[in-house]
This record gives C-alpha cells, sequence and structure tokens, in this order.
C-alpha cells in the first residue's frame, strides 16, 4: 500500500492504514456487525466519510485484508445476513502464525476440503488467491513429504492428504442433484477452469456468479427463484433427471418454508 496516497487526507495509504484497522476493531467492540452497519459506523466518522460509496457496493476489497491480518472475522449470522466479529476476542484465536507454519497448513486444509487436487489447484488457491509466490507454495508442498499422496484422476496427477486416502477408496459415484449459491465453494475452491465440476461451456455463467445445478459433483445446469417460481435451466448433453430435480425442488421448498412452482428448461450443450 505505500506509495498509494489518499486524495481526501494527502498520505501514503499505507501509513493510514493501522489508523483504519483500529477504528474497525473499536466500532466491532460491542459485538458483531453486519458489513453495512460496520461501514455505518467507520464513516460517521470524518476521517472516513470518504468511504461511504465503497461500503454501499459491499467493500469486500477493503475489508478483506482486515480478516488475513487478524482484526476481525465472519461472526454469526444474523436474520440471514452475514455478520462481522473481532477476532481478538475469539479464546480460540491464537494470532497470525509463523508465514512457514501457515503455508503448509493451509495446503493440507486446501486437500483436505478439494483433494484429489493438482499443483495447479493449489497454485490457483494460494498463489492467484492469495498471492503466495509460486515457489514458496513449492516449498511448502515439498516440505510435507510422505504425508501427501499422489494418486491418478483421468490420467493427471493429483494429491490428497495420507489420512483421507481410505476414505476416497471408500467413496462411490453419486449422481445427487444438488443446488448451489452463485460462488459456492465446491466450484470456486478448485476454480472454473476445472472442466472436471466446471465444464468450460459453462464457466462464464459460474464466474458470472450464476446459481449452479450439480449433477454428480459437476455443473449441469442453472436455477433462479423468482418469488414463488424456480426456474431450472438445464445445459448438458445427458438426459435431464426430471425426478432428481423435482425432489431437489421440493428440499429447497422446504428450506425456505415456502411453496415453489419449478418449471424446466433446456438449451443445447455446447460443452
Amino acid at each position: 500500500m505505500r506509495g498509494c496516497r489518499d486524495e481526501h487526507l494527502g498520505r501514503d495509504v499505507g501509513d493510514l492504514w493501522p489508523d483504519f484497522r483500529a477504528a474497525v476493531r473499536a466500532a466491532l467492540t460491542d459485538g458483531p456487525l453486519t458489513v453495512a452497519e460496520l461501514g455505518h459506523a467507520l464513516t460517521g466518522q470524518r476521517a472516513y466519510r470518504h468511504l461511504r460509496p465503497v461500503f454501499d457496493e459491499g467493500a469486500g476489497t477493503l475489508i478483506k485484508p482486515l480478516t488475513w491480518q487478524g482484526d476481525m472475522s465472519l461472526g454469526p449470522p444474523r436474520d440471514g445476513v452475514a455478520t462481522v466479529q473481532r477476532l481478538d476476542e475469539n479464546p480460540r484465536w491464537r494470532g497470525i502464525p509463523d508465514l512457514d507454519d501457515a503455508g503448509p497448513r493451509a495446503i493440507t486444509a486446501y486437500l483436505r476440503a478439494y483433494g484429489p487436487a493438482t499443483q495447479d489447484h493449489l497454485h490457483h488457491w494460494l498463489g492467484n488467491g492469495l498471492s503466495a509466490g509460486r515457489g514458496r507454495i513449492g516449498s511448502w508442498f515439498a516440505g510435507l513429504g510422505d504425508r501427501l499422496v499422489a494418486v491418478g484422476v483421468d490420467g493427471t496427477t493429483a494429491y490428497v492428504v495420507r489420512e483421507d486416502v481410505d476414505a476416497l477408496e471408500a467413496a462411490r459415484p453419486s449422481e445427487t442433484v444438488r443446488f448451489l449459491p452463485g460462488h459456492d465453494q465446491w466450484v470456486i475452491g478448485p476454480g472454473t477452469k476445472d472442466v472436471h465440476v466446471t465444464p468450460e461451456s459453462r464457466r462464464d455463467l459460474m464466474t458470472r456468479k450464476a446459481n449452479p445445478v450439480i449433477v454428480g459433483g459437476v455443473v449441469c445446469g442453472t436455477w433462479a427463484r423468482k418469488g414463488d417460481e424456480l426456474t431450472v435451466t438445464w445445459l448438458d448433453e445427458r438426459t435431464r433427471p426430471d425426478e432428481a430435480i423435482e425432489r431437489e425442488s421440493d428440499r429447497l421448498a422446504d428450506l425456505l418454508g415456502r411453496e415453489l412452482r419449478l418449471i424446466m428448461t433446456s438449451e443445447p450443450s455446447r460443452a
């Protein structure tokens, strides 16, 4: 941040950042707030009044570093809206770990969530996503040694944590249908370039935050709800599993506590 200047205050942004972090912690002292409430508390101060439009747009880019630096974390949802809370008041928080301790932990956490995964997946998640350098990710990966096991996935070498090998071998294919929200971690974790999860023809839809219809772990369509009308658009070349889609529609209706009118449409696959 150093070298960038705040046009309102005429100071380097890097110089302003510690004060901003302190202001955020102070605003959260009395308990969790929604991002909108946090923005209201901060922009009520003269020094941060100019950030009002940023918070009006969600402030994601601004507040993400606050979670990386240990100032706050996600709090309990309130009426379906996410909140943030001070992290240093969580008794389980032990402070920011050393980088060379955090890196291997991040790799194993990723593999336990999304494995089998390739080294390209790791560079996508930790490099493109969190700006960890390629060489550093490679050294963390190499340092894990026999804690990782190489497996073949459609002719590609991927990796899992050794403790998960038995569960992987015991897993059986599933054709379960699930409606997921846009940018769900099932899709975003491996990245929309992973054609095992997101066929290339559906990548733009997933990047633009369309709600995916998942069949057997693969993006096969999209869904959207407007009032009591639920529209499922089938995009895959395989036969549309109408009964399974109806069951998932009923499950969504139960979760929402309302009846839904299901409309199913199909578009030619471009896969």
